[in-house]
Protein backbone atom coordinates (compact mmCIF):
# COMPACT_ATOMS: atom_id res chain seq x y z
CA UNK A 1 0.00 0.00 0.00
CA UNK A 2 1.37 3.75 -1.26
CA UNK A 3 0.40 5.92 1.76
CA UNK A 4 1.85 9.14 -0.18
CA UNK A 5 -1.34 8.07 -2.92
CA UNK A 6 -3.62 7.37 -0.16
CA UNK A 7 -2.64 11.09 1.91
CA UNK A 8 -2.75 12.81 -1.56
CA UNK A 9 -6.43 11.15 -2.58
CA UNK A 10 -7.63 12.38 1.24
CA UNK A 11 -6.01 15.86 0.41
CA UNK A 12 -8.01 16.19 -3.08
CA UNK A 13 -11.19 14.73 -1.39
CA UNK A 14 -11.24 17.27 1.22
CA UNK A 15 -9.67 20.39 -0.99
CA UNK A 16 -11.97 19.55 -3.35
CA UNK A 17 -9.46 20.88 -5.80
CA UNK A 18 -5.93 19.32 -7.31
CA UNK A 19 -4.16 22.90 -6.89
CA UNK A 20 -5.15 23.27 -3.86
CA UNK A 21 -4.35 19.73 -2.14
CA UNK A 22 -0.99 19.60 -4.02
CA UNK A 23 -0.18 23.16 -2.54
CA UNK A 24 -0.99 21.55 0.98
CA UNK A 25 0.84 18.39 0.04
CA UNK A 26 3.74 20.68 -1.02
CA UNK A 27 4.49 18.90 -4.27
CA UNK A 28 3.49 19.56 -7.71
CA UNK A 29 -0.08 19.43 -9.02
CA UNK A 30 1.22 17.17 -11.84
CA UNK A 31 2.70 14.56 -9.00
CA UNK A 32 -0.52 14.78 -7.50
CA UNK A 33 -1.94 13.46 -10.47
CA UNK A 34 0.07 10.89 -11.12
CA UNK A 35 -0.65 9.72 -7.78
CA UNK A 36 -4.34 9.59 -8.03
CA UNK A 37 -4.18 8.28 -11.68
CA UNK A 38 -1.96 5.48 -10.48
CA UNK A 39 -4.18 4.84 -7.74
CA UNK A 40 -7.32 4.82 -9.53
CA UNK A 41 -5.36 2.28 -12.29
CA UNK A 42 -4.53 -0.13 -9.36
CA UNK A 43 -8.19 -0.04 -7.92
CA UNK A 44 -9.38 -0.46 -11.46
CA UNK A 45 -12.74 2.54 -10.24
CA UNK A 46 -12.24 5.88 -11.17
CA UNK A 47 -12.23 8.17 -7.49
CA UNK A 48 -12.99 11.86 -8.99
CA UNK A 49 -14.93 13.42 -11.53
CA UNK A 50 -14.51 17.68 -13.06
CA UNK A 51 -16.46 19.94 -11.61
CA UNK A 52 -15.58 23.11 -13.65
CA UNK A 53 -11.68 23.76 -11.91
CA UNK A 54 -12.74 21.57 -8.90
CA UNK A 55 -13.28 18.07 -8.44
CA UNK A 56 -15.41 15.70 -6.49
CA UNK A 57 -16.00 12.33 -5.53
CA UNK A 58 -17.40 9.66 -7.29
CA UNK A 59 -19.99 6.51 -5.81
CA UNK A 60 -16.65 4.55 -5.41
CA UNK A 61 -14.60 7.53 -4.56
CA UNK A 62 -17.11 8.20 -1.73
CA UNK A 63 -16.93 4.82 -0.67
CA UNK A 64 -13.18 4.58 -0.41
CA UNK A 65 -13.06 7.79 1.28
CA UNK A 66 -13.80 6.83 4.61
CA UNK A 67 -11.83 4.04 5.11
CA UNK A 68 -8.70 5.85 3.71
CA UNK A 69 -8.89 8.52 6.31
CA UNK A 70 -9.69 5.19 8.98
CA UNK A 71 -5.77 3.78 7.83
CA UNK A 72 -3.77 7.53 7.59
CA UNK A 73 -4.95 8.17 11.49
CA UNK A 74 -4.05 4.52 12.16
CA UNK A 75 -0.89 4.86 10.85
CA UNK A 76 0.33 8.37 12.16
CA UNK A 77 -1.12 6.65 15.71
CA UNK A 78 1.30 3.68 15.37
CA UNK A 79 3.85 6.09 14.19
CA UNK A 80 3.14 8.60 17.44
CA UNK A 81 3.52 5.28 19.47
CA UNK A 82 6.67 4.18 18.20
CA UNK A 83 8.12 7.62 18.86
CA UNK A 84 7.02 7.28 22.21
CA UNK A 85 8.82 4.22 23.28
CA UNK A 86 11.75 6.01 21.36
CA UNK A 87 11.78 8.95 23.64
CA UNK A 88 11.38 7.29 26.97
CA UNK A 89 8.09 9.24 26.81
CA UNK A 90 9.44 12.95 27.39
CA UNK A 91 8.03 16.30 25.47
CA UNK A 92 5.93 19.28 25.58
CA UNK A 93 2.25 19.78 25.45
CA UNK A 94 0.20 22.66 24.86
CA UNK A 95 -3.36 22.34 26.49
CA UNK A 96 -6.12 24.87 25.76
CA UNK A 97 -8.97 25.15 28.83
CA UNK A 98 -11.59 26.93 29.86
CA UNK A 99 -10.69 29.43 32.80
CA UNK A 100 -13.67 28.11 35.42
CA UNK A 101 -12.20 24.43 34.35
CA UNK A 102 -8.91 25.26 35.39
CA UNK A 103 -10.03 27.61 38.53
CA UNK A 104 -11.65 24.17 39.76
CA UNK A 105 -9.77 20.99 38.32
CA UNK A 106 -6.01 22.31 37.80
CA UNK A 107 -5.03 23.78 41.42
CA UNK A 108 -4.49 20.82 42.65
CA UNK A 109 -4.51 18.04 39.96
CA UNK A 110 -1.47 19.95 37.85
CA UNK A 111 1.30 19.77 40.29
CA UNK A 112 0.49 15.95 41.03
CA UNK A 113 0.82 15.09 37.68
CA UNK A 114 3.61 16.94 36.91
CA UNK A 115 5.27 15.41 39.79
CA UNK A 116 4.38 11.90 38.33
CA UNK A 117 5.69 13.00 34.89
CA UNK A 118 8.39 15.20 35.34
CA UNK A 119 9.74 14.68 31.67
CA UNK A 120 6.60 16.11 30.58
CA UNK A 121 6.74 19.85 29.79
CA UNK A 122 2.56 20.93 30.41
CA UNK A 123 1.99 24.53 29.27
CA UNK A 124 -1.62 25.23 29.65
CA UNK A 125 -3.43 28.00 27.73
CA UNK A 126 -7.21 29.71 28.92
CA UNK A 127 -9.81 31.27 26.80
CA UNK A 128 -13.89 30.84 25.62
CA UNK A 129 -14.77 27.05 23.91
CA UNK A 130 -15.07 28.44 20.00
CA UNK A 131 -11.82 30.39 20.62
CA UNK A 132 -9.46 27.11 21.68
CA UNK A 133 -11.43 25.32 18.78
CA UNK A 134 -9.91 27.85 16.28
CA UNK A 135 -6.56 27.54 18.21
CA UNK A 136 -6.37 23.60 18.15
CA UNK A 137 -7.56 23.48 14.27
CA UNK A 138 -5.09 25.93 13.28
CA UNK A 139 -2.12 23.71 15.66
CA UNK A 140 -1.40 26.34 18.56
CA UNK A 141 -2.83 23.88 20.70
CA UNK A 142 -2.62 20.15 20.96
CA UNK A 143 -5.73 19.28 23.05
CA UNK A 144 -8.46 21.17 24.22
CA UNK A 145 -10.92 21.13 27.16
CA UNK A 146 -14.37 22.59 27.14
CA UNK A 147 -17.85 22.17 27.04
CA UNK A 148 -18.75 19.51 24.19
CA UNK A 149 -19.82 21.20 20.86
CA UNK A 150 -23.53 20.81 20.15
CA UNK A 151 -22.35 18.55 17.31
CA UNK A 152 -18.87 17.19 16.59
CA UNK A 153 -16.65 18.98 14.64
CA UNK A 154 -15.04 17.20 11.64
CA UNK A 155 -11.06 16.17 11.97
CA UNK A 156 -11.87 16.43 15.98
CA UNK A 157 -11.89 13.41 17.94
CA UNK A 158 -13.30 13.60 20.97
CA UNK A 159 -12.86 12.24 24.82
CA UNK A 160 -16.11 12.67 27.41
CA UNK A 161 -14.84 14.08 30.37
CA UNK A 162 -17.52 14.68 32.50
CA UNK A 163 -20.49 17.23 32.96
CA UNK A 164 -21.32 20.49 34.39
CA UNK A 165 -24.33 22.33 35.69
CA UNK A 166 -25.22 26.15 35.89
CA UNK A 167 -25.67 28.28 39.18
CA UNK A 168 -27.73 31.56 39.83
CA UNK A 169 -25.59 33.51 41.87
CA UNK A 170 -27.01 36.82 43.69
CA UNK A 171 -28.05 38.37 46.61
CA UNK A 172 -30.76 38.05 48.59
CA UNK A 173 -32.79 40.56 46.79
CA UNK A 174 -32.61 38.53 43.81
CA UNK A 175 -32.39 34.99 45.10
CA UNK A 176 -33.62 33.26 48.63
CA UNK A 177 -32.28 30.94 49.92
CA UNK A 178 -32.78 27.18 49.33
CA UNK A 179 -30.52 23.78 48.41
CA UNK A 180 -32.96 23.12 45.27
CA UNK A 181 -32.37 24.08 42.02
CA UNK A 182 -34.23 27.85 40.92
CA UNK A 183 -36.35 27.05 38.16
CA UNK A 184 -34.72 29.70 34.47
CA UNK A 185 -38.34 30.50 34.25
CA UNK A 186 -38.29 32.43 37.27
CA UNK A 187 -34.77 33.89 36.43
CA UNK A 188 -36.41 35.60 33.17
CA UNK A 189 -37.99 38.14 35.04
CA UNK A 190 -34.44 39.28 36.49
CA UNK A 191 -31.41 41.26 35.33
CA UNK A 192 -29.33 38.67 34.16
CA UNK A 193 -25.01 38.70 33.99
CA UNK A 194 -23.87 35.80 31.76
CA UNK A 195 -20.34 34.86 30.27
CA UNK A 196 -19.85 36.17 26.54
CA UNK A 197 -20.33 34.21 23.57
CA UNK A 198 -16.24 33.18 24.25
CA UNK A 199 -17.51 30.44 25.97
CA UNK A 200 -19.31 27.52 25.01
CA UNK A 201 -21.38 27.15 28.41
CA UNK A 202 -23.06 30.13 26.98
CA UNK A 203 -24.63 28.42 24.26
CA UNK A 204 -25.90 25.93 26.42
CA UNK A 205 -27.48 28.48 28.73
CA UNK A 206 -29.16 30.20 25.04
CA UNK A 207 -30.00 26.87 23.94
CA UNK A 208 -32.13 26.41 27.52
CA UNK A 209 -34.50 29.63 27.41
CA UNK A 210 -35.09 28.85 24.26
CA UNK A 211 -36.60 25.54 24.82
CA UNK A 212 -38.45 27.54 27.38
CA UNK A 213 -39.35 30.34 24.80
CA UNK A 214 -38.12 32.75 26.27
CA UNK A 215 -35.00 35.47 26.34
CA UNK A 216 -33.23 36.44 29.11
CA UNK A 217 -32.62 39.99 30.13
CA UNK A 218 -28.79 40.29 29.40
CA UNK A 219 -27.59 43.09 31.62
CA UNK A 220 -24.08 42.16 31.07
CA UNK A 221 -21.55 40.56 29.48
CA UNK A 222 -18.16 39.38 30.52
CA UNK A 223 -15.37 37.17 29.98
CA UNK A 224 -14.54 36.48 33.91
CA UNK A 225 -17.12 34.89 36.46
CA UNK A 226 -15.21 37.09 38.77
CA UNK A 227 -16.46 39.94 36.86
CA UNK A 228 -19.70 38.66 37.25
CA UNK A 229 -19.76 37.78 40.69
CA UNK A 230 -18.56 41.69 41.83
CA UNK A 231 -22.00 42.70 39.54
CA UNK A 232 -24.23 40.47 41.58
CA UNK A 233 -22.82 41.42 44.67
CA UNK A 234 -23.55 45.03 43.99
CA UNK A 235 -27.10 44.07 43.43
CA UNK A 236 -27.27 44.62 39.58
CA UNK A 237 -28.73 41.21 38.82
CA UNK A 238 -28.40 37.07 38.79
CA UNK A 239 -25.05 35.48 37.51
CA UNK A 240 -25.22 32.79 35.82
CA UNK A 241 -22.37 30.80 35.43
CA UNK A 242 -21.38 27.19 34.86
CA UNK A 243 -21.25 25.24 38.25
CA UNK A 244 -17.27 24.59 38.15
CA UNK A 245 -16.91 28.49 39.21
CA UNK A 246 -15.75 29.36 42.03
CA UNK A 247 -18.03 32.20 44.10
CA UNK A 248 -15.43 33.84 45.93
CA UNK A 249 -17.68 36.07 48.47
CA UNK A 250 -19.96 34.75 51.45
CA UNK A 251 -22.36 37.55 50.68
CA UNK A 252 -24.11 35.63 47.49
CA UNK A 253 -26.41 33.23 47.47
CA UNK A 254 -25.52 30.20 44.68
CA UNK A 255 -28.30 27.66 43.37
CA UNK A 256 -28.11 25.18 40.72
CA UNK A 257 -30.51 25.88 37.55
CA UNK A 258 -33.75 23.80 36.31
CA UNK A 259 -35.61 23.40 33.52
CA UNK A 260 -38.79 22.23 33.94
CA UNK A 261 -38.17 20.69 37.48
CA UNK A 262 -34.88 19.32 35.42
CA UNK A 263 -31.10 20.46 36.90
CA UNK A 264 -29.70 21.45 33.12
CA UNK A 265 -26.67 19.78 32.84
CA UNK A 266 -23.83 19.75 30.09
CA UNK A 267 -21.09 17.80 29.10
CA UNK A 268 -17.30 18.78 29.02
CA UNK A 269 -14.68 17.27 26.88
CA UNK A 270 -11.61 16.91 25.69
CA UNK A 271 -10.95 17.46 21.44
CA UNK A 272 -7.62 16.76 19.53
CA UNK A 273 -7.15 16.83 15.98
CA UNK A 274 -7.34 13.07 14.31
CA UNK A 275 -4.38 13.97 12.40
CA UNK A 276 -2.22 14.89 14.94
CA UNK A 277 -2.85 11.86 17.02
CA UNK A 278 -1.53 12.63 20.77
CA UNK A 279 1.08 10.97 22.18
CA UNK A 280 0.39 8.41 24.98
CA UNK A 281 1.91 10.89 27.79
CA UNK A 282 -1.50 12.90 26.51
CA UNK A 283 -3.89 10.13 26.88
CA UNK A 284 -2.51 9.16 30.18
CA UNK A 285 -3.36 13.29 30.81
CA UNK A 286 -6.74 13.03 29.81
CA UNK A 287 -7.76 9.85 31.91
CA UNK A 288 -6.33 10.54 35.17
CA UNK A 289 -8.08 14.11 34.35
CA UNK A 290 -11.57 12.45 34.11
CA UNK A 291 -10.73 10.94 37.28
CA UNK A 292 -9.84 13.64 38.93
CA UNK A 293 -12.99 15.76 37.64
CA UNK A 294 -15.19 12.84 38.91
CA UNK A 295 -13.93 13.09 42.07
CA UNK A 296 -14.24 16.77 41.90
CA UNK A 297 -17.48 16.93 41.27
CA UNK A 298 -20.52 18.28 43.95
CA UNK A 299 -22.95 16.10 45.41
CA UNK A 300 -25.74 15.61 43.19
CA UNK A 301 -29.00 17.57 43.37
CA UNK A 302 -31.61 15.44 44.11
CA UNK A 303 -33.78 16.31 40.88
CA UNK A 304 -33.50 14.81 37.46
CA UNK A 305 -31.29 16.48 35.27
CA UNK A 306 -31.53 17.31 31.52
CA UNK A 307 -28.81 17.52 29.20
CA UNK A 308 -27.99 19.88 26.68
CA UNK A 309 -25.91 19.20 24.04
Amino acid sequence: MDLRAYSGFVAAAEAMNITHAARQLNITQSALSRQIKALEDSLGVELFERAGRNVRLTTAGQALFSRVNAVLIADRTLRTFADDIANSQTGRMNIGFCSQLIEKFLPTFLPQWRARNPDIDIHIEDGGGPELTEKLRAGEVQLIVSAMPASPIAQFETLPLGKLGFLAVATAEHLPTGARAVEISQLMALPILTLNRRHASREVFDAACRLLGTVPQVVVESSAPSTLFAMAAGGNGVAVVPSSAQVPLKSLIARPIALRGTVIEFAIGAMWNSRAPLPLYGRRFMAELAVHMRQEEPAPVTQSTLRIA
